[in-house]
């Protein structure tokens, strides 16, 4: 059975500045400070969850976390991804922290949260769009549409769907540069967050009817799919040394926000296909969190609506940081609009 929603972990670990970024155990690492990365991810979450629920709270969120991006916004449409607990220093960036940005904004303007906050958001992503075109990361470039997207749905703007096209063209020069029979992938290695990838082809399809985006879909997110799922268990690319291409891949750090896109990447799937083959695979990426996975321990934390942050050799990271719970949160939201029912027997847990 599916944990209910709840905002619990983010009204914790959220103060008037924003999400903090990491934990100890259960209690906020302020010497970590905040990220853009978290706070972008929050602001779609608590998007979404406001469209389900009608929160109070997740409105008086999505304030703060808007109003965080806002000041780690760049001047010439990037952000800053790092801001100390003091907000004395901003450091950092990335082309994948500024997609979730664009994300974040375009979830809160597609949003039904009150007008002004939603037409903030607008004018943020707006300012910011001039530096889609320069996109070079394959994740940067993936997230980006994941927002657009949205944007697009709510808009639809021609010029938004020509980026849209340009980008996901860029996914496919990318794959066509690299692929063969034996990799169907973008990279000469997978590392993290490997299902938005194709996600964002599904996505691109979805409005531009490009078959060959559909095509690169299926057949990296089946290849995706053929080397993490083993008998039955979401085992990730763990993050120490990923998996080169003709190399062996690691089997950990495994963390949460793999098990995440994963499911989100399976429903996308689903939605545009209506194979019931993306269910299967969106089922047993989410029990990765609940229980089924290599260790047999459960990675939500039923008490605060967070996770751990993923399975060592060893065990447990028993720390709790912003984007474990995130993950979590996205993928269990995607489940609730996608209205699709995901039967998940009882899971035995390793005993501790």
């Amino acid at each position: 059975m599916l944990p209910p929603l709840t905002l619990r972990y983010l009204k914790e670990f959220t103060d008037d500045t924003g999400l903090l970024q990491h934990a100890k155990y259960l209690m906020p690492d302020r010497r970590e400070g905040y990220s853009t990365d978290d706070n972008a991810r929050a602001l779609v979450v608590v998007s979404k969850y406001y469209d389900l629920r009608r929160s109070r709270e997740a409105l008086r969120l999505a304030k703060i976390y808007l109003s965080f991006l806002y000041y780690m916004h760049m001047e010439g449409g990037m952000f800053y991804n790092k801001l100390s607990y003091d907000r004395q220093h901003r450091w950092d960036t990335s082309e994948d922290c500024y997609g979730r940005a664009i994300w974040g904004c375009a979830s809160l303007y597609a949003s039904k949260m009150p007008e002004k906050l939603r037409l903030a958001a607008k004018e943020l992503l707006e300012m910011s769009l001039g530096s889609a075109r320069s996109l070079k990361s394959p994740r940067g470039i993936a997230i980006t549409i994941l927002g657009l997207y949205d944007y697009y749905l709510k808009i639809k703007e021609d010029s938004i769907l020509k980026l849209i096209e340009e980008l996901a063209w860029r996914l496919v020069e990318l794959y066509n540069n690299v692929a063969s029979e034996s990799w169907r992938w973008f990279e000469d290695i997978m590392a993290y967050e490997n299902a938005r990838l194709p996600q964002a082809l599904f996505l691109a399809y979805d409005i531009t009817k490009e078959k060959i985006f559909l095509d690169i879909a299926k057949k990296s997110f089946k290849f995706l799919s053929k080397i993490t799922i083993i008998d039955g268990i979401f085992w990730p690319i763990g993050n120490r040394g990923w998996y080169k291409r003709g190399g062996v891949r690691a089997l950990y750090d495994q963390q949460p926000v793999e098990a995440g896109a994963m499911v989100e990447a399976a429903l996308t799937a689903f939605k545009i296909t209506k194979r019931e083959e993306y269910l299967r695979v969106a089922k047993i990426a989410i029990e990765w969190y609940l229980g089924r996975n290599s260790a047999k321990v459960r990675i939500y934390d039923d008490e605060n609506g967070g996770c751990y942050d993923g399975i060592t050799p060893w065990g447990l990271n028993y720390n709790q940081g912003a984007e474990s719970a995130l993950s979590f949160l996205l993928a269990r939201l995607e489940i609730e609009r996608s209205k699709v029912k995901l039967h998940i027997p009882k899971i035995v847990l390793k005993a501790t």
